[in-house]
């Protein structure tokens, strides 16, 4: 896990260094090393960069899917990272030399979130990151594969076909518990957040959401008041909310439009 005043220093001291490498037709890579000073000018700054190289490809890798991954190497503190871009700009490979994913197909599920509260500091957070990278690689007709790096860390490869190469197919949504769409609820932008925050933690009270959104602790009991009243959200045995199946819905379809 990372520790956000590690972090921290070490951008005042040097900021967040990477590799890119970008493969020529000729199978020669060139290599650059790039730098940010935090994590959040490190998301913008890196994911320019590959996509930048993407395009000049004529690649079709999603800008989504690059940013979201790029975005989660927070959790490996950015140390040995390595962004490939090859395949004529439809693959790019993002490795790190961090502690590792252990558990690979929870990492890609919808609303599992392995961030510290300081890394919560730095990136949205909400458990969604390599899933939304996924989903986006899909609607492209590719994939994710996330894999152990050799000698530790992890590898996260995103790879679409070529333009022409693109099958046809059928698209299935996964089942919801509401299949008629989720009903329109009507909630604030900041309500949403304060749903978002709920799943992302698990269970909270009026004191975490105010401290994560930024607000008065009187304001967000009234919007987990309103949450409530919506069935957004439940309160257990303990007096904090924790999500409803119809609040998750709701986060997903949220997420939803953030990948079209």
């Amino acid at each position: 896990m990372i520790h956000g005043e590690r972090i921290d220093r070490r951008a005042e001291r040097s900021g967040i260094s990477i590799r890119v490498a970008v493969y020529q037709n000729d199978g020669g890579p060139e290599v650059s090393e790039v730098a940010a000073a935090s994590p959040r000018a490190a998301t913008a700054k890196f994911t320019k960069l590959v996509m930048d190289e993407v395009r000049a490809a004529e690649g079709r890798v999603p800008e989504e899917a690059v940013r979201e991954a790029v975005e989660n190497l927070i959790h490996a503190e950015y140390r040995g990272v390595v962004i490939s871009i090859f395949d004529h700009g439809n693959a790019v490979r993002i490795s790190d030399r961090g502690p590792g994913i252990q558990n690979k197909e929870r990492a890609i599920e919808f609303g599992f979130s392995g961030a510290t509260s300081e890394a919560l500091d730095e990136i949205r957070g909400v458990g969604a990151g390599l899933g939304i990278a996924r989903t986006t690689a899909g609607r492209a007709g590719g994939t994710l594969l996330v894999e152990d790096n050799i000698g530790g860390g992890a590898v996260v490869t995103i790879s679409v076909p070529a333009e022409g190469d693109v099958p046809v197919v059928q698209e299935t949504p996964p089942p919801r518990r509401y299949p008629d769409a989720v009903p329109k609820m009507n909630i604030s932008e900041r309500q949403q957040k304060a749903l978002i925050t709920v799943l992302e933690c698990g269970e909270v009270g009026p004191s975490t959401v105010a401290d994560r959104l930024e607000i008065s602790v009187s304001t967000a009991y009234r919007d987990l008041s309103v949450l409530e009243e919506h069935g957004l959200v439940v309160t257990d045995e303990s007096g904090k909310r924790v999500i409803s199946p119809l609040g998750r819905d709701l986060v997903e379809a949220i997420v939803d439009t953030w990948v079209k």
